[in-house]
């Protein structure tokens, strides 16, 4: 068993402070904003913008006191062109005009990260948050068959600290539209992979120096994540990754966030299924590139999950279990 302390959650004192305190004009903001996505952490909340992190706030006990934190990183920009910096909001947040002063300046750190991105693009992440606004939210979102729960996923390096360094682009359920199952309490847990771009697909170094995993890696560390030490039948990192699954669909729907679909407001899950499904979205593949068929032809066996390919008959990123392939189909077709 996972101590509780080691597991994505914040209290239910922050909950209130975000629903009906100190923090509510920010949760109004993301209620309003489609732009934005407030994803739960170990003890905090970040608010993604484009893939990026635009606001984190930290919990401080019970003093009803927050810290809240913009990264500055943003800032350094080797453009002739900058925007001008807001007046830095206060960073322990305490009352509601503390937050009310963020929620003014979001839109000039909002319009720091549109220069950063286009000089310093990260279309992955920013496509995650596509993908994620595509199944969670609007009247599409109501319809498809994927609910996008995290994104950038990792758990705490303290729960394994023999081997912290899995992340998953996303996580989320698949919840089936067809017959009764759309009324099953039982859900599949998805991780997704988004490679952006043909040069993705294949390990390779990033523009800060450091190795990118491609296809191939991204299958490897997967097995391994769910590898089972015998006697058990499932691995303790997914025992937690089901665990978490469930208190952040919890969470989400106590914050009345847009991100979690209204036929989904009330929904429990009550079990979450033993084998997970993995999901690559592979975006912006040049079909005259061989590159994807070089990486699949390098895939390692593929034992403790079903793997699929996210395909679509149309642009845009929704998510039906018509549209999704195999990975073996996937392979053979494209041959």
């Amino acid at each position: 068993m996972i101590d509780e302390e080691l597991q994505r959650g914040i209290t239910p004192q922050f909950v209130t402070h975000l629903t009906s305190g100190v923090l509510l004009p920010v949760l109004e903001r993301v209620r309003h904003d489609d732009t934005l996505t407030l994803e739960i952490r170990n003890g905090y909340v970040d608010i993604y913008y484009r893939g990026g992190r635009v606001l984190g706030i930290h919990g401080n006990g019970k003093s009803g006191r927050f810290r809240a934190e913009f990264d500055m990183n943003y800032c350094n920009i080797d453009s002739t062109y900058c925007p001008t910096l807001p007046d830095e909001p206060p960073r322990n947040i305490s009352s509601e005009g503390d937050a009310r002063l963020w929620v003014e300046a979001l839109a000039s750190y909002k319009q720091v990260m549109d220069v950063f991105f286009s000089d310093h693009p990260k279309l992955e992440r920013e496509f995650q948050q596509n993908v994620l606004r595509d199944n969670n939210r609007h009247l599409v979102g109501e319809r498809t068959e994927y609910t996008i729960l995290d994104i950038e996923y990792a758990q705490s390096p303290r729960a394994f600290p023999e081997n912290s360094n899995f992340r998953f682009d996303m996580v989320g359920m698949l919840w089936p539209t067809k017959g009764r199952n759309r009324r099953s309490r039982v859900a599949t847990p998805v991780l997704i992979e988004m490679k952006a771009g043909d040069g993705a697909l294949a390990s390779h170094l990033g523009s800060d120096g450091k190795r990118l995993p491609g296809l191939a890696k991204h299958v490897d560390d997967i097995e391994a994540f769910l590898e089972p030490e015998p006697p058990a039948t499932t691995s303790a990192r997914y025992d937690l990754l089901r665990t978490e699954l469930a208190t952040t669909l919890r969470l989400k729907q106590q914050l009345g966030l847009p991100s979690i679909p209204k036929t989904m407001k009330t929904l429990e899950i009550v079990e979450w299924s033993d084998r997970p499904q993995v999901l690559f979205i592979l975006a912006n593949h040049q079909p005259a590139s061989t590159i994807l068929r070089k990486e699949l032809v390098k895939l390692p066996p593929r034992v403790h999950a079903d793997y699929y390919v996210a395909k679509v008959s149309y642009a845009g990123y929704s998510l039906f279990s018509d549209n999704v392939v195999p990975l073996d189909d996937f392979i053979a077709e494209i041959g």
